[in-house]
């Protein structure tokens, strides 16, 4: 407070002494042009001349303000910012409304003045890929990699994905491949591969990719695993024994793709049986043996116990002990007892043959299970049932009752 007086009584001294600074006799200017004729004090004229200085500098410097960033260029530029910007979510927003055509003339235009003008033509060419305009898609990816050398690798994987889609499946590969090379670790380069790979059928090459997809975590755990069964089975779907090779060399061709899968996934049922078939082409029935007999003992699997009837190997009477110590456990399976009477058919127990198959067709009655019945009583020399036996099939599978 006192501070503030005295400073209040300085300005009023000041004042007060330039007021008699000014009224005292300290000379005169006098201006004239033409007729008319100007004369005031000297401190009035100082005092003039200071104001119009100070004004006039004022005046320029807010011109220069007005025409540089921060005044009218600032406010211009601010709008056609604002403009692209609202032309580039109006885009976006059409492109999520799947309005292609809208969606690429929107983007296109706020291109130009775009803070993200590499996102604008980025989505602009996938709208334009969705709207069958491929070529326009193409055109301005390759805008996008001249203008936006660094979104190269973008435009890149968003034309490997129209090719997909496309079913150009050669080029997308020879786009996806060198990428793939430089950027190992690209989980979107490989996604694409593994789509392409999975179109084309190419199982062997995308068994070579899972190692890397599980690696850089470019799919997710439960499709991971669905993918590497899917791979894998066709893998020994598609498997057709070297005929230039010995048999061994063929038994040993087929254990070699078993050797492929990984150790986690060989209980799985399809696969197994895959590997069966595999091995059922190179007669190598004794191998499948002791797979399906380890694998059973560690999970139920019917089909695997279906399969295990089928076989016929060079011991019959092993798989008759092995599948009668399953019966212990699973005393009304009827796949388990159709398999048990298959197997002792080979071995030529008639009788035991019979017994199974009866119970099976208590359990399940199907018309192949009555067929296995009419080929045992005939071998066993009862026609009469033999033929019963046929009948009962032959309405069984036509859906006739007895009546």
């Amino acid at each position: 407070m006192r501070r503030l007086l005295v400073t209040l009584v300085m300005a009023l001294l000041l004042g007060a002494a330039s007021i008699w600074v000014m009224q005292s006799d300290s000379g005169y200017i006098l201006l004239s042009f033409n007729n008319t004729t100007v004369e005031m004090t000297v401190w009035v004229g100082i005092l003039l001349y200071l104001t119009v200085t100070v004004l006039g500098a004022w005046l320029l410097l807010l011109f220069k303000w007005l025409g540089d960033v921060g005044g009218l260029r600032h406010w211009w530029t601010l709008r056609r910012s604002k403009q692209h910007g609202s032309k580039t979510a109006q885009g976006l927003i059409l492109f999520a409304d799947h309005d292609w055509k809208q969606a690429s003339m929107m983007l296109l235009s706020g291109a130009d003045g775009s803070s993200m003008p590499d996102v604008n033509l980025l989505f602009a060419a996938r709208a334009a890929a969705e709207n069958n305009q491929i070529n326009q898609a193409r055109m301005l990816l390759e805008q996008l990699k001249v203008s936006h050398p660094k979104a190269k690798l973008l435009a890149d994987k968003a034309l490997a994905e129209m090719l997909i889609l496309e079913e150009q499946l050669d080029e997308a590969i020879q786009l996806l491949q060198p990428i793939a090379a430089s950027k190992p670790g690209d989980r979107g380069v490989l996604r694409l591969l593994s789509d392409t790979y999975y179109l084309m059928g190419d199982w062997s090459s995308l068994q070579k990719l899972l190692h890397d997809l599980n690696y850089y975590k470019a799919i997710n755990p439960s499709d991971m695993k669905a993918l590497e069964q899917d791979v894998y089975a066709n893998l020994l779907s598609d498997f057709i024994p070297n005929p230039e090779f010995t048999l061994q060399e063929q038994k040993d061709q087929a254990g070699d793709l078993w050797e492929l899968i990984p150790r986690r996934l060989r209980n799985n049922a399809e696969l197994i049986c895959g590997y069966f078939d595999a091995l059922q082409q190179v007669n190598d029935t004794d191998r499948v043996q002791l797979l399906l007999v380890k694998t059973i003992n560690k999970r139920w699997h019917p089909e695997l116990v279906e399969r295990f009837g089928q076989l016929e190997t060079s011991a019959p009477e092993k798989q008759l002990l092995a599948a009668e110590k399953w019966l212990s456990d699973h005393p009304e399976d009827a796949v388990l007892l159709v398999a048990l009477g298959r197997i002792c058919c080979q071995l030529r127990f008639w009788g035991k043959a019979r017994d199974y198959f009866s119970v099976a067709l208590r359990l399940q009655p199907s018309a192949d299970i009555y067929l296995r019945l009419a080929d045992v009583h005939a071998a066993m020399g009862d026609q009469i049932e033999s033929h019963h036996m046929y009948k009962q099939g032959l309405r069984v599978s036509l859906g006739v009752e007895d009546k």
